[in-house]
C-alpha cells in the first residue's frame, strides 16, 4: 500500500499529500453527476467514480484502513467508498455520506505513509501553502483528538462546479506513520459534517 519513500510529494509527482487528498475527496463528489473524474495522470485531480453511480454500503460496524493499524465506526448512513477514488497511493481508507447534502456527498480520505513528527509538520505547511496557491482561503481547524492524540490542522473553503465547498484536513504522527484525514463537505452541511467527524475521530482505536 505505501511507497517506501520519505516524503508523500514523491506518491504524486511532487504534490502534496493534502492537495491530492482533497482533489480525491471533491472529484467525484459534486452536484455535476455527469462530469466524470479527470485522467488519472493528473496529479491534483485523481479520478473517481461518481457517488450516483456506486454508493457506498451503509457500515454498522467498526471498519479498518487498508493497512490495518486502525478501525472506525461511521456515522449513521455513511459507508466505506475506498475502491471508489482508484488506486491513489497512500490513500488508506475513504468514507462517504450515502446522501447529496447541498448537491455534494460529505466525505473523508485517511492517507498513510512512513515519516516523523517533522514530516507531519512539512505536510501541513505544504497543504496550507498549496491550497492557498490555488485561490482557496485558509484558516486555523478547530482542535480534534483522534484516537486519543491531538491532531493539528487547518479549513479551507472554495466553489467547486457551482457547490461551497469547506474541507477540514488533520495531521498526526503515531509509531512510525503520518496520518492526515480530510473531510470535505458542501459549506451548508459545515455543522452536521463537523460534528460527525468528531465522531468519527471518537471512535478511532489503534490495532
Amino acid at each position: 500500500m505505501l511507497r517506501r519513500s520519505a516524503r508523500f510529494g514523491h506518491s504524486a509527482r511532487g504534490a502534496g499529500a493534502i492537495a491530492v487528498v482533497v482533489a480525491v475527496l471533491v472529484s467525484g463528489c459534486s452536484a455535476d453527476a455527469g462530469t466524470p473524474g479527470a485522467s488519472p495522470s493528473t496529479p491534483t485531480s485523481p479520478s473517481a467514480t461518481s457517488p450516483s453511480e456506486t454508493q457506498p454500503i451503509d457500515a454498522v460496524d467498526a471498519v479498518q484502513g487498508k493497512g490495518g493499524a486502525y478501525s472506525v465506526l461511521p456515522p449513521a448512513g455513511w459507508g466505506e467508498a475506498t475502491d471508489e477514488v482508484g488506486a491513489i497511493p497512500g490513500v488508506d481508507l475513504v468514507l462517504m455520506s450515502s446522501e447529496k447534502r447541498a448537491g455534494f456527498n460529505t466525505n473523508l480520505v485517511v492517507h498513510v505513509a512512513t515519516g516523523d513528527a517533522a514530516l507531519l509538520e512539512a505536510e501541513l505547511q505544504k497543504g496550507r501553502e498549496q491550497l492557498a496557491d490555488q485561490g482557496r482561503t485558509v484558516s486555523d481547524a478547530p482542535p480534534l483528538t483522534i484516537g486519543g492524540s491531538a491532531a493539528k490542522g487547518f479549513t479551507t473553503s472554495f466553489t467547486q462546479q457551482g457547490v461551497d465547498v469547506v474541507a477540514r484536513s488533520y495531521g498526526l504522527h503515531h509509531e512510525g506513520r503520518v496520518y492526515l484525514l480530510t473531510l470535505s463537505s458542501a459549506k451548508s452541511a459545515a455543522e452536521q459534517a463537523a460534528a460527525e467527524l468528531t465522531e468519527i475521530a471518537d471512535s478511532w482505536s489503534w490495532t
